[in-house]
């Protein structure tokens, strides 16, 4: 008589592991898995332990069985129950009490027995129903390995690594993986409706550390057994199918079991938008206390196949046991259901045979799950072609196996082929059902193989950074970072040959999908080698010509190899603003001082070669004192000074300031290339420095005239060279060309005024008057015609304005007794 027994507990207890010891201890076994994937893993373990010709595989899609074969690697449904075996195991036997697929695992708890012993594992929470069905089980329960705590929020972006992200729709799964990508480099995805080849490659990825995060659906819950520290829940209620509900706490504890492997404590908590999980969950999935199943799902096996409708009543007869319940429609008995109502259908089932068949058809598997009549259409075609044609047509194979073999689309598409080509996989194991049933298998498999790693590459390319997951796996998983961190005399930053960024000026750049979050943790692994590479680059910058040099007037920084080095503040004066280095934590002061000795002689240079008459005038010693007050003035206001108070200078100095291209005009004295671009744009710089000026408006020295406004500020437009004239502004050299011509046409008598005369400004009538003033001309208004006069009205007349010139003093013909010099005179007498 065959001994039953249970080994039964939580998560991470070792049970499949001590079942297939046991199981490869008889001359012959089955174990049934809830999971294909499961399947071929430990098919994979059996066949290195027993050799391929021993071991089968026997699942929905795949039929490996060798001749010789004596132990048996299933999915609980594909089961070969007809076949007698020493020892019989079934995985997860708790899933008795899923609506689904409870009542298969239920017909294997009551009927699958092994000749010598029967072994079930799952959950201690389906203790009390074993006992009341199997009166002479043994019962064994393990306790987890390692403790799994609880601890509480965290944000998505503080997650560590190994860790798996839990949620339950794959919008939800798409959303986080991208944003793991931006902020982490990467993430491996697992989901239900993944192929076993592309979740075992996505599993791999995870497995080898490329990357360090996990994105997955409630799928990672069953047996999955990977190297995870940390679940993190994204939510807590799932769509069943049928509703949304919220997660059962076994079903929580499911999942965050996979925290922690063997003796390594694991964790789990809640991210993102997830709802608190209360204490009550929390002490039950950490004690490992959930409240027994009562009932199990159950469905009639003693079938009479007379017709489908009779077929259909015992499929619904319920059981006599209380523990033992009929769940709501599972997959197949929805196309039954479909079916019987089809009267083609009906008429065809006259006999068991025809009935029989067409349930089996209704069992082919819905891998698509897009809709039951859907897929019920398809179980009516394949049951027609094998009433009618005793086999499923090559040709029509064919046709459905080629429309699904096309590698383009995006990963919804890839997973809807895949979904397709398992259900024609499925019908190709039937050996009575397609002619040449091996071939056509291969065919199907080969097509999902491509479509799974075409499938799996789509995943990598969309939500892993490869290069940026390979440059943070090297950089925390090495202590001898430097070993293998490479600088060209470039700037150009490799790490184990990998280029991940560029040194430019003292700048480190990093490539744009590095994410920020990232960046601080590179550049602290790599500071060293960095720091190794700043003599070399402070030497390259001392001897660089000043080409590679910037002024970024927008920004007031200085660049060097087109990277920003320094900025500029207000300075001792108008020419020599102070410089202030940017990203300097890595150099040390001597180089700094290097750095900014080098930067105020390119400013020095850059000065000078835009102004140079100029600053040879600055430099030359045997300027007049008037000269020199002038020079001075002009270079503490920024190039220019407004003549109201100079009208005096004599000749010689007038004839000096023109010797060095400085202009003496009749509204200022300003220094050469006043209004060139370059020139302009630097004093602009060094005014709204010099001033404190911030968001200052910057005039286009391209424009001849403007209109003023009430946010311009008139002290800057003036120090700037734009001549104030009521409603507009005037650049200077244009001002000085019109005040010079204008006075040269009214020099001996006041002259009508025409409007050409004041090309290219602009003419506006009614501040032509205030305009002409400005420009130091006298209008004179045309007197309004009284009534009794005729005729047109007077011209607008302009004479030049008389200025009146100040005596020089030649000599002092009067001191009174308190003048300080008559004091001094006394004074030296009275010593004398």
């Amino acid at each position: 008589m065959t001994q039953i027994k249970a080994i039964l507990g939580p998560t991470n207890t070792g049970k499949t592991y001590t079942a297939l010891e046991r199981l490869l201890a008889y001359p012959s076994g089955i174990i049934g898995f809830p999971l294909r994937l499961l399947a071929k893993e430990n098919y994979d373990r059996m066949v290195k332990i027993k050799g391929k010709k021993n071991v089968g595989l026997i699942t929905g899609e795949e039929k490996v069985v060798p001749p010789q074969a004596k132990w048996f690697s299933c999915t609980v449904e594909a089961m070969p129950v007809h076949i007698p075996v020493d020892i019989v195991i079934i995985d997860e036997i708790q899933l008795c009490s899923d609506p689904d697929r409870g009542h298969i695992f239920t017909h294997r708890l009551l009927h699958c027995r092994g000749t010598y012993e029967t072994i079930f594992l799952g959950a201690d929470t389906i203790i009390p129903i074993l006992k009341k069905l199997v009166p002479s089980i043994e019962i064994q329960t393990r306790p987890r390995l390692s403790s799994l705590v609880y601890n509480g929020f965290t944000k998505l972006t503080k997650l560590p690594p190994r860790c798996a992200i839990v949620a339950f729709s794959a919008h939800e799964v798409y959303a986080i993986a991208e944003l793991v990508k931006r902020q982490k480099g990467g993430c491996a995805i697992i989901m239900g409706r993944l192929s076993p080849r592309t979740r075992n490659a996505q599993m791999e990825l995870y497995q080898n550390k490329e990357v360090d995060y996990l994105i997955a659906t409630d799928a990672i819950g069953m047996g999955l057994n990977m190297d995870v520290n940390h679940i993190a829940f994204v939510n807590l209620s799932k769509y069943d199918g049928r509703q949304m509900r919220n997660l059962y706490p076994s079903e929580i504890a499911q999942i965050a079991g996979r925290a922690g492997r063997g003796s390594k404590d694991g964790t789990f908590g809640i991210t993102a938008n997830c709802p608190i999980i209360s204490d009550k969950i929390v002490n039950a999935i950490e004690n490992h206390a959930f409240d027994p199943i009562k009932q199990i799902y159950w469905r009639n096996h003693d079938l009479d196949f007379q017709n489908p409708l009779t077929l259909f009543s015992t499929l619904s007869t319920p059981s006599l046991f209380p523990q033992l319940i009929t769940g709501q429609y599972s997959s197949d008995l929805k196309n039954l259901s479909y079916l019987i109502q089809d009267h083609e259908v009906r008429s065809i089932c006259t006999s068991q045979f025809k009935t029989e068949l067409l349930w089996e058809c209704c069992q082919i598997p819905d891998f698509k799950k897009i809709g039951s009549e859907y897929h019920a259409r398809i179980c009516k075609q394949i049951f027609l072609f094998l009433i009618k044609q005793g086999h499923i047509p090559e040709n029509w194979i064919d046709q459905q196996i080629q429309q699904l073999n096309h590698l383009q689309g995006d990963i919804d598409t890839l997973m809807q082929r895949l979904a397709s080509i398992r259900i024609y996989s499925f019908l190709t194991t039937k050996n009575n059902w397609v002619e040449s049933s091996s071939y056509w298998h291969a065919q199907t498999k080969e097509i999902e193989e491509k479509l799974s790693d075409t499938l799996h590459d789509s995943l990598v390319s969309k939500f892993v950074n490869q290069r940026v997951t390979n440059l943070i796996h090297h950089l925390s998983h090495s202590k001898q970072i430097n070993a293998f961190t490479s600088i060209t005399n470039e700037g150009n930053i490799s790490i184990d040959g990998e280029f991940i960024g560029k040194i430019r000026g003292f700048c480190f750049q990093l490539p744009d999908s590095i994410h920020k979050d990232e960046r601080s943790f590179i550049l602290k692994k790599i500071n060293k080698s960095i720091e190794k590479f700043i003599p070399q680059q402070v030497n390259r910058l001392i001897h660089d010509n000043d080409k590679e040099f910037m002024i970024d007037h927008d920004k007031k920084i200085i660049s060097w190899q087109k990277s920003p080095i320094a900025q500029l503040k207000k300075g001792k004066d108008f020419f020599h603003p102070d410089i202030c280095l940017l990203n300097k934590d890595l150099i040390q002061q001597v180089f700094q001082n290097l750095i900014l000795r080098r930067l105020k002689e390119f400013l020095e240079n850059y000065n000078r070669r835009l102004f140079p008459n100029f600053f040879n005038a600055l430099d030359n010693d045997n300027n007049t004192s008037e000269l020199r007050g002038i020079l001075h003035q002009l270079y503490e206001n920024g190039g220019i000074l407004w003549t109201e108070q100079y009208f005096n200078l004599s000749k010689d100095t007038i004839k000096q300031l023109k010797h060095y291209k400085i202009h003496y005009g009749n509204h200022a004295i300003y220094i050469e290339n006043f209004f060139k671009e370059k020139q302009y744009y630097l004093r602009h710089t060094l005014l709204t420095l010099n001033e404190q000026i911030a968001n200052p408006v910057l005039l286009s020295p391209k424009q001849v005239a403007y209109l003023t406004s009430s946010t311009m500020n008139k002290n800057l437009v003036a120090k700037m060279g734009w001549l104030v004239a009521n409603k507009q502004i005037i650049r200077l050299d244009i001002a000085e060309k019109l005040t010079f011509k204008l006075k040269k046409a009214s020099k001996k008598h006041p002259v009508c005024f025409h409007k050409k005369w004041i090309a290219p400004v602009p003419y506006y009538n009614d501040n032509i008057i205030p305009l002409l003033k400005s420009l130091k001309l006298q209008p004179k208004k045309p007197e309004k015609l009284t009534y009794e006069k005729f005729g047109p009205p007077a011209p607008l007349l302009i004479k030049k304005i008389k200025i009146k010139k100040q005596r020089k003093i030649k000599h002092m013909t009067h001191l009174t007794q308190d003048n300080p010099f008559n004091i001094l005179k006394n004074f030296l007498l009275n010593r004398t």
